[in-house]
């Protein structure tokens, strides 16, 4: 080898060098810095940094920083802008319809239903995003939240919230509570504050776990619990696949290291009733009058009409929708 091209190589496995000491990654967050969830992703992002010697580093967005929104996320984490994000498969009805109803509101109910059925919701999730060229690199566990409705005054029963506007989060949600003759209508959580206050809407589906993230206890003083956790399907951690694939194969394995123990961290399903007890007493504390949750003819008759949404939505969402929600069902079951 000559010296010119010994030269050239070395300069060749310099340059690579120093581009894997600066990659920068930017992870898109749309929820709020004061969320669980965001906490989770900057120590994510703390550890991505600590494995691989700042090789790679992760440049967390938060509070919708990158104004990207939740439904058009199959179409921005193809564009390779921003490079990592996580998505909840419920926001993405219009783009994936066979994976944004693995579960719906009121579909389970615990835990331990949860963990049933947990590994055919990851498989689903995993082979879905694959098949939209979006590798699926890890997942961050939604905990069992409850959902309780918020409102302007007090609502303890269907027939009550039946004269109410309601917000919800997801189309299934307003699927459900329409079927129960309840005004329902999807509003964004970054919307939701100023709702409430003018009367958009009277009450809402919310976690009292994340109420104080968005000031919702100055502007919705009653609440009760309706009966339900929040779907519980994971958020996937999703990257664009052309930048993954520069990654170095130690980069790679420090991210996937990275990941599993996001997932650690985040899926003690055993601390959420402790969780949610606080953080009632907490928004008590704080000014809100908790009524006794929705009777036990209600709650079933939400599930009913839950039932009915999930098998209406896993239709419309063709054939693997059906699948998937077949498999979950038998797992339920068991």
């Amino acid at each position: 080898m000559t010296k010119l091209a010994f030269a050239a190589l070395a300069l060749t496995a310099l340059s690579a060098t120093v581009a894997a000491a600066e990659t920068t990654w930017r992870f898109n967050n749309n929820y709020a810095p004061t969320r669980p969830e965001s906490a989770h992703i900057r120590a994510f992002a703390e550890d991505v940094a600590a494995r691989t010697g700042g090789s790679l580093k992760i440049e967390v967005i938060e509070g919708g920083g990158m104004n990207l929104k939740d439904a058009d996320a199959l179409r921005w984490m193809q564009t390779g802008t921003p490079e990592i994000a996580f998505i909840w498969p419920t926001f993405i009805g219009r783009d994936a319809p066979d994976l944004a109803s693995l579960y719906v509101y009121g579909s389970v109910s615990t835990a331990e239903e949860h963990l049933k059925a947990l590994p055919a919701v990851q498989q689903a999730l995993t082979e879905g995003f694959a098949e939209r060229d979006i590798p699926v690199v890890g997942f961050m566990a939604l905990p069992i939240i409850d959902a309780s409705l918020f409102c302007r005054e007090p609502v303890t029963s269907l027939a009550e919230l039946r004269t109410k506007k309601l917000r919800v989060g997801s189309r299934e949600q307003v699927e459900t509570f329409t079927a129960l003759g309840v005004a329902a209508q999807i509003v964004p959580q970054n919307e939701l504050y100023t709702a409430l206050q003018t009367g958009v809407v009277d009450c809402a589906l919310y976690a009292a776990r994340f109420a104080k993230s968005i000031s919702l206890q100055e502007v919705a003083k009653h609440a009760t619990y309706s009966g339900f956790p929040f779907p519980p399907v994971p958020y996937a951690i999703v990257a664009h696949k052309g930048t993954l694939e520069k990654l170095t194969d130690d980069q790679r394995a420090h991210l996937t290291a990275a990941t599993e123990q996001l997932w650690t961290n985040s899926a003690d399903f055993s601390k959420d009733a402790a969780a949610e007890a606080a953080a009632r007493a907490d928004l008590q504390a704080a000014g809100v009058t908790w009524a006794d949750p929705l009777s036990a003819a209600e709650v079933e008759e939400i599930r009913a009409a839950a039932t009915a949404t999930w098998e209406k939505l896993a239709t419309e969402g063709g054939e693997k929708a059906l699948a998937y929600r077949a498999t979950i069902l038998d797992l339920l079951a068991k």
